[in-house]
């Protein structure tokens, strides 16, 4: 017998026997290759699915989408989800943390898209590429009205903007350029057209619009100055009420003329639009109207009224401080947007009689 006898008999390999398993492993291996590249693909594809848009962009409407300080990367992919914006929450999670986004997106309003793809909207996020809006504020406009338009277009809240513009540490801050004593900042915001943020601090945009108003009225100062005995704040009210007096611009050295007349020989202003401003609601005035007790009411008090009644324009600015050379005390709407112009009270009656009044 041998040393093995009795004991484990080691099977022996041969050359048939290593080929056969060798080609069952090469086997193996390749169903688990396939499996692998099946597998790959499908992720593959669902990795593409996830991050392609939901819809055609061209077809696409966009809205309007709020991410609040805070909200962590997962919140922001349940949120998207939810309004439509992105296929999956996970994609939308995974690719933050992959990329090291998480810290980066920013809060505010964006304008986002189903149309827009999951690395779009990112980039989107991460830039702070937030939802804007253009906003044009016209001359004339109260400070009722300018929170009114800015609250419509998304801006502001009206009532916070409107505690703000009457807020003395707002009006009397650190490089403030406004006069004192102002009750509110009604004539400093400057009618122009401003492109926005939505939901914008109210505090930036009151301050982006009196910035405005510095840089057109700076320039103003340089070449001109108030008559004696009134300052630049008299001149931004008077100018209010010019703008509010006047339809074409043509006529407003003129309408300034007839005030400025008035104001030097101590004779009442009598602006219906100073007497409009009391009202709480803009309407057709009365004679009752006239009567009204307030500091604003230009029938009632000489001289000009505490502050502006709504925000002038540049050229009732320059008209106020350029007056024509004319004598005219009193004008009366001819019904076409001009105004006919009287020297004595008899030709003033004369014109309100040919003008139907």
């Amino acid at each position: 017998m041998s040393r093995l006898e009795g004991g484990f008999q080691p099977a022996r390999i041969t050359a048939q026997t290593f080929t056969g398993l060798w080609q069952s492993s090469l086997k193996i291996l390749g169903r688990l290759f396939c499996i692998g590249l099946v597998l790959g693909l499908a992720a593959a594809v669902a990795a593409s699915w996830a991050i392609l848009p939901l819809q055609n962009p061209r077809l696409a409407a966009a809205s309007i989408v709020r991410i609040s300080p805070g909200a962590s990367g997962s919140d922001i992919a349940a949120l998207l989800k939810e309004q439509g914006i992105i296929r999956s929450e996970l994609a939308f999670s995974m690719a933050v943390r992959l990329l090291g986004l998480e810290q980066n997106l920013k809060a505010g309003y964006y304008q986002l898209s189903p149309g827009m793809d999951l690395l779009k909207v990112m980039k989107h996020l991460e830039a702070g590429q937030v939802a804007t809006v253009r906003v044009t504020i016209p001359e004339g406009l109260t400070l009722d009205a300018i929170a009114d338009r800015l609250a419509a277009q998304g801006v502001v809240n009206r009532e916070r903007f409107l505690t703000l513009v009457r807020d003395d540490s707002l009006i009397y801050g650190d490089n403030s350029p406004i006069e004192k004593p102002t009750r509110s900042l009604e004539g400093y915001l400057f009618p122009d057209t401003y492109v926005f943020a939505l939901n914008q601090p109210e505090e930036e945009v009151i301050k982006r619009m009196v910035h405005r108003f510095v840089q057109v009225v700076e320039p103003l100062k340089e070449t001109a100055s108030p008559p004696e005995g009134f300052t630049w704040h008299d001149i931004i009210t008077l100018a209010s009420i010019i703008e509010k007096e006047v339809m074409v611009p043509w006529e407003a050295p003129l309408v300034s003329a007839v005030f400025w007349n008035r104001l030097r020989i101590n004779m009442p202003l009598q602006s219906d639009p100073t007497v409009q401003f009391i009202l709480e609601e803009p309407r057709k005035l009365y004679y009752s109207d006239l009567a009204t007790d307030s500091p604003y009411n230009t029938y009632k008090y000489k001289g000009l009224p505490p502050g502006p009644i709504a925000s002038p324009g540049l050229n009732s600015l320059k008209a106020a401080l350029e007056p024509a050379d004319v004598d005219y005390l009193y004008f009366v709407a001819k019904g076409d947007g001009t105004h006919a112009f009287s020297r004595t009270f008899q030709q003033h009656r004369q014109a309100r009689a040919r003008y139907g009044y």
